[in-house]
């Protein structure tokens, strides 16, 4: 899903190893560092320079919880945190992002609560005083979420894994440093470039035409270049350009105007994700091929038709390589950049998946109104034959996890 930009967040793309020397001039009052605990090199460069003697939080990088909450909100109490600097990966900014959101007005906690068990997304209301929430900046460690410049973050409750949405969930400022990325293994450099491309490419197919097409397929062209550059040299420079593409995705043009719920492959990856335990990307690699064959044969519910076919035929002039067919081609490309969807989806996460998905949001729910629990399971089961077929990099990473 994408949310349309009310909140304007400041940007800031540094060269590597500034941001130590940098950050305390974007800072406002006491402040505090929630930081992953894999990234000790970066978080004693902080701790060095602009944030010596600062409070310090290291969270796990595992889906954001009511529990992670508690505990960062207790930080933020604890210590009178002004400014919560957040470093690492998706989860680690959402942790941050709702946290001084939730902390700043204790009622959304029960809000959430009660409306997650009606829906996938859960809109917060209107924060009583957004002065009180602590100041945010953001400074990723992955690429492809955007969470440092989005206005949703995901929360994993009792009734499952929820999107929450509020204009306030965008961190004041983003801070693009090379370093922050250089502990980033390809793999998942690959990943996030993936995810980066699809939300463009999801909602555009899944929106009407608008004026910013352009904007839209120059974008993917341009994800498209850097990831197979990236096959062939892994450099800084490319990391920080993958980072602020991954940025763009949120704050350029491209998006603008679009349908926020036309990527409609996210929700079923989202679910089968949640179900399976499966990495996001994993789950979403497992879907696409099936979808968007869907798509091709002319079924309107996953997406149009024409645009699908227009979009991919922008990325084969960029990489003319690539199948012409859409469906082909997305498993063309996830298989040379290495990423590889589930080996099997057995019966019963296909059911369970399928149930969640239309619970959370199909029925009235726009995200996947028309599409009902036979096209959801004829996707599934697609999708797990696909992945015993695939060739190339796909099959060298199966082997290699059976052989672990």
């Amino acid at each position: 899903m994408i949310a349309d930009r009310i909140w304007n967040t400041r940007c800031v793309v540094l060269d590597p190893g500034m941001a130590p020397k940098y950050i305390g001039g974007l800072t406002r009052g006491r402040t505090g560092l929630v930081v992953d605990k894999a990234l000790t090199g970066q978080r004693d460069a902080l701790l060095a320079r602009d944030l010596k003697g600062a409070p310090t939080l290291e969270l796990n990088a595992a889906p954001v919880t009511v529990a992670t909450l508690r505990v960062v909100g207790s930080f933020v109490r604890k210590h009178g945190l002004r400014t919560v600097v957040g470093l690492g990966g998706g989860s680690v900014m959402d942790a941050v992002k709702l946290a001084a959101l939730f902390t700043a007005d204790p009622s959304l906690t029960v809000f959430v609560e009660r409306h997650a068990k009606r829906s996938g997304l859960v809109v917060l209301p209107p924060v009583a005083y957004p002065n009180e929430r602590s100041r945010t900046i953001l400074m990723p460690s992955t690429v492809g979420t955007g969470a440092e410049v989005s206005a949703v973050a995901c929360l994993d409750t009792a009734v499952g894994r929820r999107l929450i949405s509020s204009r306030h969930l965008t961190g004041d400022v983003a801070v693009l440093d090379a370093d922050n990325l250089a502990t980033l293994p390809t793999q998942l450099l690959f990943e996030g470039l993936l995810e980066a491309f699809l939300r463009v490419a999801g909602t555009m197919i899944g929106s009407s035409p608008s004026v910013f097409d352009d904007d839209g397929h120059s974008l993917l062209a341009r994800i498209v270049r850097l990831g197979n550059r990236v096959t062939r040299e892994d450099a800084p420079e490319l990391r920080l350009t993958a980072a602020h593409l991954s940025m763009e995705t949120h704050t350029g043009w491209a998006l603008i105007g679009r349908d926020p719920y036309g990527a409609k492959h996210w929700y079923v990856a989202n679910e089968l994700a949640h179900v399976t335990g499966a990495r996001k990307m994993t789950a979403t690699a497992s879907v696409m091929g099936p979808i968007w064959a869907e798509i091709a044969k002319g079924n309107a519910a996953w997406g149009d038709q024409q645009r699908l076919l227009k979009l991919w035929s922008v990325v084969v002039d960029a990489d003319p390589s690539l199948d012409s067919n859409p469906a082909k081609g997305i498993n063309q490309l996830m298989w040379r950049w290495g990423i590889a969807g589930l080996d099997v989806i057995g019966e019963q996460a296909l059911m369970k998946t399928s149930e969640a998905a239309l619970r959370n949001w199909g029925g009235g729910l726009p995200m996947l109104r028309g599409i009902d629990a036979v096209q959801v399971q004829h996707v599934l089961s697609k999708a797990g034959l696909e992945q015993q077929i695939l060739p190339g990099p796909v099959g060298e990473l199966r082997a290699v996890r059976e052989r672990g």
